[in-house]
């Protein structure tokens, strides 16, 4: 049997670098991939072809009623999700003295409510089920002293408070939460990184290199099998070590 045979997996912007990495590596280990994107369908529709029998579900993360909606909708269709990823996220380039209260909200709603409220409506499902595994995609950005933008890193170091106040509130219902804490990476938000801050990452990186996406993935994927049954309100470092 394969690390993920027989899960239902809904991993939020799965079109993403990350994301569609832990899409990709998710099924090539028996699970069967749910993932949401918000408006890229082109990438959607690719993925799809790439996976056979995954589902794409198109969500606004900044609309709570649109998630309540197609959450809803998914379990009509399908009984059970075994497995939240929450990886979808937003960030910007802006030093606080130019930020504005719509470039607030607007992180604010993607990174933090929404993930929230994804979790709280899937969350329903895996209670009623009385089993789940929930990963969280986390960021150095949220825990360490790093030239960062300011906003992106507050939404990183809330998704460490989720993670650990989740994980004692549903532990009950034999639903674990764990989060991977990435370091700078290859692709995704690491793109925008001026190239002086990825040597300056790069020369303090135990293994001198950013990080790739298949590395990411297999940290999500162990976390959200069974293997990892053991672990419970975690922080997994995939940093290269910082």
């Amino acid at each position: 049997m394969t690390l993920l045979q027989d899960k239902n997996l809904f991993i939020t912007g799965g079109t993403g670098f990350i994301g569609s990495a832990i899409c990709r590596l998710a099924q090539a280990y028996g699970g069967r991939v749910i993932f949401s994107y918000r408006q890229n369908r082109e990438a959607a529709e690719k993925l799809l072809t790439e996976l056979p029998g995954s589902i794409a579900v198109e969500m606004d993360l900044r609309n709570v009623a649109d998630i309540k909606k197609k959450i809803e909708k998914l379990y009509a269709d399908i009984n059970r999700i075994d497995v939240l990823v929450n990886n979808a996220a937003i960030s910007q380039i802006m030093p606080l003295p130019l930020i504005e209260e719509e470039d607030v909200d607007w992180i604010m709603d993607v990174n933090i409510k929404g993930t929230l409220f994804v979790t709280k409506h899937i969350l329903k499902g895996m209670i009623r089920n009385k089993t789940g595994t929930i990963v969280n995609i986390g960021s150095i950005a949220g825990s360490r002293i790093l030239d960062v933008p300011i906003t992106y890193a507050m939404t990183k170091s809330a998704i460490r408070g989720l993670t650990y106040a989740l994980a004692g509130e549903i532990k009950r219902f034999n639903i674990r939460v764990n989060a991977v804490e990435l370091g700078l990476m290859e692709g995704g938000v690491g793109k925008g990184v001026p190239e002086a801050l990825k040597q300056d990452f790069m020369d303090h990186c135990a293994v001198g290199r950013a990080g790739k996406a298949q590395e990411a993935a297999e940290a999500v994927c162990f976390l959200a099998s069974d293997r990892s049954g053991y672990i419970n309100g975690q922080i997994l470092a995939v940093d290269g070590g910082i």
